[in-house]
């Protein structure tokens, strides 16, 4: 019997004896798959993925702090990452931990079409520097708001490696007949039930999750998020979870996912498709001033701030020349821009507010 005050170190291996083809989650798996192959495929239509990639992340990362009570902004964040990184402080550090950890996690994925034990640590290693290593010593307690136990996970460390080494096959495995998307749920709740490490296990999880579907083919970019959904229903999320404990049932978290991925394709895709008419109305303002118009679009909108040290060497123009063009596009109003410390930074505000 679940006990929420003890460790739960009989946590059943994968895959349980559960139902996994009702009618209603593969009638929501297969909208969701449409939304997915829809967002997919219009991230084709822009020859340069890392315009929309880098900006969204930087969203996402900050979202997935905000879980963890890590407060910062996105506009911050973004105007931080244009400067010197040591200038930036704890919160926007934490931010950009999380973000590196997608990129090198997605490269390592490209490289290595597989989702494996080590690089379970190495995303982890990326968001908790410090703190990077499987719990050895035991009383780890999930406790609510009032301090009060929720979950007790399982203890020690040869123990979790083991369930990590069954969760590891079963994300892997795809002859299972399980659809991809509703295997994803019984994923999250399995690497949350064994909440292997110290610190930064739902951050984690949360790359995983992107991960997994493009592992699963569902998605070739890491576009799509689940941090701003879990903020804007986090009790009902945090409810459904910890129910499972006690009911063994996964039917409420699978249709909250299922749901969220249908919600979020359609609000990204909405998203990208303005960004691509921006990009646009930009290149076409800027193309007027006789400049370099492509190559400055794509730089302004693949950093969404720039200073104009980073045009001069992108560009490989002198500074007065960066600083005239600049000139021409604030008079232009195709860029706007804020001081930081003794820095300018340059902007497309309307881009800055799609972003935020």
């Amino acid at each position: 019997m679940f006990d929420k005050n003890k460790a739960f170190n009989n946590l059943p291996i994968l895959p349980w004896n559960f139902d996994y083809n009702k009618v209603n989650f593969l009638k929501l798996a297969i909208k969701a798959t449409w939304k997915l192959e829809k967002l997919n495929g219009l991230m084709y239509l822009i020859p340069n993925k890392s315009i929309l990639i880098s900006p969204l992340l930087i969203k996402e990362s900050v979202e997935s702090s905000a879980i963890e009570n890590i407060h910062t902004t996105t506009i911050k964040v973004l105007q931080y990452k244009a400067l010197w990184w040591k200038k930036i402080v704890w919160a926007e550090k934490e931010v950009l931990f999380y973000h590196d950890a997608i990129l090198k996690g997605y490269e390592k994925l490209k490289n290595q079409w597989w989702i494996w034990y080590n690089l379970i640590l190495e995303i982890q290693n990326q968001i908790e520097p410090n703190k990077s290593w499987i719990r050895k010593i035991p009383w780890t307690i999930i406790a609510d708001w009032y301090g009060k136990a929720v979950y007790t996970p399982p203890e020690w460390e040869n123990n979790i490696i083991k369930l990590l080494d069954n969760l590891e096959k079963f994300i892997n495995t795809f002859d299972d007949d399980i659809d991809a998307l509703i295997k994803m749920s019984v994923i999250h709740y399995q690497f949350e039930s064994i909440h292997p490490f110290y610190d930064g296990n739902w951050r984690t999880w949360r790359i995983l999750n992107i991960l997994y579907l493009i592992l699963a083919k569902k998605l070739d970019f890491p576009i799509l998020f689940l941090s701003e959904y879990i903020n804007n229903s986090k009790n009902n999320y945090y409810d459904i979870l910890w129910r499972i404990h006690e009911t063994w049932d996964y039917t409420d978290l699978i249709i909250y996912l299922l749901e969220w991925i249908i919600f979020q394709a359609n609000k990204t895709w909405k998203k990208i498709l303005r960004i691509k008419e921006l990009m646009k109305e930009t290149e076409e303002k800027i193309c007027k001033l006789k400049m370099d118009y492509h190559k400055i679009t794509n730089l302004l909108f693949t950093e969404p701030y720039v200073t104009s040290i980073f045009l001069e060497k992108k560009l490989w123009v002198t500074k007065r020349t960066v600083i005239r063009n600049i000139q021409k596009l604030e008079e232009n109003n195709i860029v706007s821009s804020v001081k930081i410390w003794k820095n300018k930074l340059i902007f497309i505000p309307e881009f800055i507010d799609l972003l935020s």
